[in-house]
């Protein structure tokens, strides 16, 4: 973007208004949606941002203008702080998320292409304008339809995730287990076939604890499971891509910030860096709770790690597929 004058209280409305909302995530510099970057100084800040920003972003390039007053200063807040900040965005996993939807790169290089027109075609008077509440409409910008990246490739991590999503839903809809058993399975599972992702473990807690909306009011067959199986999956790579950028941080010169609107993946993310085993008291009691940790204190210890590629998972998926099947199929009756 050009140079802007930006007044210092126009400054600290919009950080305020980001901070309030709670939409940038970091371990340590934002663990609660509250910015502090006192320790990162002289560092190279990326901004990952997650599909539910990215849409409306691309629906206001793509038409001029979005209806929703607090939407669109949202947007505008998030691009002009981050620009004055001299924080870069990037939509990678949510065009490759929008990709493997249409099974193609070549909706997800149209929107990559609107995306980079934020830095391209506008001035940064108008996301000042929509951040501190103007309504203004904008020309759509026009972009040439071509292929130039290819977005539509294999993740370990997505598959990993879908698994794991697979597994969940299983012990969800098994009614004939206790809630210990379930956590037990669960674990057990993945210990033995998958990595460990921590965000998977607390998402676990939500789910068994009917504290995720993910279930509830949902039709019960086959394949919407499996459709909020992929969305979820999707959500948790988000997280643990994340997180293998933010692991070696200390090292790197680039530090990596995560954007959202998820409610969920708010809480889940809070959640998940109280680093504490009390999740599982607090949620089901102290006895339950602690019978839970017992049965699962066995995935903390070293381990050789499962052989994972591909094939395997891909083999994988379809075994754990009929499980499910076979379990919806029975929970219906």
């Amino acid at each position: 973007m050009k140079s802007i004058k930006i007044k210092a209280s126009e400054l600290k409305e919009i950080t305020l208004f980001l901070i309030d909302n709670e939409i940038i995530f970091h371990p340590i510099i934002s663990p609660i949606g509250y910015l502090d970057f006192a320790s990162y100084e002289n560092k190279k800040i990326i901004m990952i941002l997650d599909r539910n920003i990215i849409i409306p972003i691309i629906r206001l390039l793509k038409t001029g203008e979005l209806k929703d007053r607090f939407l669109l200063k949202l947007i505008g807040s998030l691009i002009l702080w981050s620009d004055f900040n001299q924080i870069k965005l990037t939509a990678g996993i949510a065009l490759s998320e929008y990709s493997h939807q249409k099974e193609s790169s070549f909706d997800a290089n149209i929107e990559n292409k609107l995306f980079q027109s934020i830095f391209e075609k506008y001035s940064p008077k108008q996301w000042l304008n929509w951040a501190l509440g103007e309504n203004e409409d904008i020309i759509s910008a026009k972009i040439e339809e071509k292929i130039e990246h290819n977005f539509f490739i294999e993740s370990e991590h997505y598959k990993m995730h879908y698994l794991e999503m697979l597994k969940i839903s299983q012990l969800y809809f098994n009614t004939h287990i206790s809630i210990v058993s379930k956590f037990k399975i669960l674990h057990n599972w993945i210990y033995n076939n998958i990595l460990i992702c921590k965000y998977t473990t607390c998402f676990s807690v939500l789910v068994f604890a009917e504290k995720s909306k993910i279930f509830k009011k949902q039709k019960l067959n086959f394949e919407n499971i499996l459709k909020i199986c992929n969305n979820e999956a999707w959500d948790l790579t988000y997280m643990s891509f994340w997180s293998t950028q933010y692991y070696y941080e200390d090292k790197s010169e680039d530090v990596y910030l995560f954007a959202t609107r998820d409610k969920e993946l708010k809480d889940l993310f809070k959640l998940t860096h109280k680093e504490s085993l009390q999740i599982y008291t607090d949620t089901f009691g102290h006895k339950i709770g602690k019978q839970i940790i017992k049965s699962i204190e066995h995935i903390c210890l070293p381990r050789e790690k499962p052989e994972i590629n591909s094939l395997i998972l891909d083999k994988l998926i379809i075994e754990e597929k009929q499980i499910l099947k076979n379990i919806l199929e029975n929970y219906s009756t």
